[in-house]
């Protein structure tokens, strides 16, 4: 009874101690640095076993935590454990707890410290399954907070991705706000497919989490929360989705016109995976689709390209043994071709003709896409390609497809003609690429073709060559019956025909 007694004067005694200390400091602003050096005191009292006596404690440190010297204070002191617990022991405190730690989370040493001791499991319960709005939202500024740390925000960063989407980490750290109503609401887009069934299951997770360690930090405060390294919320809607810089990427070959949100990022992100996945496959494939239509959608970011450095890589990787490789970055060099900064750079780069002739001789379908390139990039008037072109004979590789009746496309040698047309008309190299070309027979029967009025057909394997005075109609026809190179004219079979028209 006496022991009861003591104990009951005790509480008393600590209940008014600590409201005249909050009186103090309220009344008296700058006196909180007196606290310092009793913090481990003050945290105990946390827990203790009487309601007002914690919420009393909370209220001094809402106001302790305003002074930078006593955040200092309570961080070398190593007494988190004591605060985390009170958002389950104390429900009603939650708003206090989140006060006090948006407060502490200013010192890098503090977030390290909660993060071992299991912050990020109770903000994200709080952040899932709270049914307060305003604690959530005080939950989202504090992560916010945590995620801007210069030194540890990346870490804390990697475990959220552990389980949330990357989109909602980066709202996270844009707005509180609207990282809780994308929480809230469903999506299915190139950055985030998010459903019901996606949330109830973080919050189941992050619900069975939590109090596997709130109870574990009850028996022993100082317990540290230890993440599985293989951990990771694995959501149904996503299982063999492809993902690359935080973006899905089939829903983006879907939706090529969608804005990411980090363009230049994403854009890098493709072109260094579209090099990781040089062994070819339906992943390599999509990824080059990707990329594709992402440079096809926003040429904003074609001028971005020769800066960041992926067009000399993509030169060397299409020297790869891969018939793979070297269509994809033939294909990849289509829409880059269009950019006069990305074709000075191409030209500025050692032996990228002669890679790009590499590429094209390691398959048929590579030839058309080849041709295309060559079309592209010497229409823009830069001599340095030029004399790379004559270095590596590619004027006698062209017109070895100008030849080809079987294997070169029609639309292909539409573009092959353009290309050596536009070479020969080079200030410093033409003379020679004239040279080169005077002197083929295959040459004489296309030059004077004019092939803006190239209508593409799928029975197309060739022109109807040979001179021709008027506009130059390609004309289609069967395969196997279309000629190579134009009939001889029959002058006494014309001459008949004329004088019977005659009569």
């Amino acid at each position: 009874k006496q022991w009861y007694q003591r104990r009951v004067r005790g509480m008393g005694q600590s209940n008014s101690a600590l409201a005249a200390l909050n009186n103090c400091m309220n009344h008296n602003p700058g006196n909180e640095v007196t606290c310092c050096g009793y913090f481990k005191l003050l945290f105990a009292l946390l827990k203790m076993k009487d309601e007002a006596i914690q919420l009393l404690a909370l209220d001094v440190l809402v106001l302790v935590t305003r002074n930078q010297n006593c955040v200092e204070s309570i961080a070398e002191a190593k007494v988190m454990g004591s605060l985390l617990v009170m958002f389950m022991l104390l429900p009603c405190s939650r708003s206090s707890v989140l006060q006090v730690l948006h407060a502490l989370v200013s010192n890098t040493a503090v977030i390290k410290e909660v993060l071992v001791k299991g912050a990020l499991v109770y903000l994200l319960h709080l952040l899932c399954n709270s049914s307060i709005p305003d604690i959530r939202e005080d939950t989202a500024l504090l992560l916010s907070k945590m995620l801007s740390d210069k030194l540890v925000g990346p870490k804390v960063r990697l475990v959220l991705l552990k389980f949330l989407p990357p989109l909602f980490v980066e709202a996270l750290s844009d707005s509180a706000e609207t990282a809780i109503h994308i929480f809230d609401t469903t999506h299915e887009n190139p950055e985030l497919v998010w459903s019901d069934e996606s949330r109830e299951k973080l919050c189941a997770t992050v619900q069975k989490m939590m109090t596997v360690h709130y109870k574990d930090q009850l028996k022993n405060i100082d317990v540290d929360w230890r993440l599985p390294a293989d951990f990771i919320v694995q959501y149904s809607e996503l299982a063999g989705e492809l993902v690359v810089g935080g973006v899905f990427i089939k829903h983006f070959i879907r939706q090529p016109s969608w804005s990411v949100r980090k363009p230049r990022e994403f854009m890098s992100a493709l072109f260094e995976s579209v090099m990781e996945h040089c062994n070819g496959g339906e992943t390599a494939d999509t990824i080059s689709a990707a990329l594709i239509a992402l440079l096809n959608s926003q040429p904003i970011l074609v001028e971005q390209v020769p800066p960041l450095g992926h067009i000399p890589k993509l030169i060397q990787f299409m020297a790869n043994n891969s018939e793979t490789c070297g269509r994809m970055s033939l294909q990849i060099l289509v829409p880059l071709a269009g950019s006069d900064s990305c074709v000075k750079t191409i030209a500025n780069t050692a032996d990228s003709v002669k890679n790009v002739m590499t590429a094209m001789r390691k398959g048929h379908e590579a030839i058309a896409v080849g041709a295309e390139v060559c079309h592209k990039v010497f229409t823009k008037n830069q001599p340095a390609l030029v004399a790379q072109a004559i270095q590596v004979d590619l004027v006698g590789y062209l017109l070895s497809l100008l030849e080809d009746a079987f294997h070169t496309p029609a639309s292909a040698k539409a573009q092959v003609v353009i290309a050596l047309k536009a070479m020969q008309m080079d200030m410093l190299w033409g003379e020679k690429v004239q040279n080169k070309l005077n002197s083929s027979s295959v040459w004489a029967s296309y030059k004077d073709q004019k092939h803006d009025l190239f209508l593409e057909d799928t029975k197309v394997v060739g022109f109807l060559t040979g001179p021709v005075g008027a506009a130059g109609y390609l004309t289609a026809g069967p395969a196997n019956i279309s000629p190579d190179m134009p009939p001889p004219l029959n002058t006494s079979v014309n001459e008949g025909r004329r004088k019977r028209h005659d009569l």
